[in-house]
C-alpha cells in the first residue's frame, strides 16, 4: 500500500515492521494494525483491511517516536517486538 502524507510517499513494502496486531470483527479476520518503520527512519501506524469489515479502512498515519507508546496501549507484544520497541527508546521495561 503506498499513501502520500505531507508530500512524502509512505510505501508500507519498503517499511520494517515493528508491532503488529491481528484485528477480528465477529471472530472473523478483518485486518492488521501495525507500527512500521520506514528506510529512512520516520515511523508510522498503518492498518490494513482484508475488505470485508465495512468500518475497517487501510491507511498509513505518519506519527511522532513520542505518539508510538499511546498508538500500542494495550497491546500484548512478544519479546521480540517489547525489545525492538525498547531498543529504539520507544518505550521502556516496566
Amino acid at each position: 500500500m503506498k499513501q502520500v502524507i505531507n508530500g512524502k510517499t509512505y510505501n508500507t513494502e519498503n517499511m520494517t515492521v515493528l508491532v503488529s496486531v491481528s484485528r477480528y470483527n465477529n471472530g472473523t479476520f478483518a485486518g492488521s494494525d501495525s507500527i512500521r518503520v520506514t528506510k529512512s527512519g520516520a515511523y508510522c501506524f498503518v492498518a490494513t483491511s482484508n475488505g470485508q469489515d465495512l468500518y475497517r479502512e487501510a491507511f498509513i498515519e505518519a506519527i511522532d517516536p513520542t505518539e508510538v507508546a499511546a498508538k500500542i496501549e494495550g497491546w500484548t507484544l512478544d519479546d521480540a517486538e517489547q525489545l525492538a520497541l525498547i531498543e529504539r527508546g520507544l518505550i521502556t521495561e516496566a
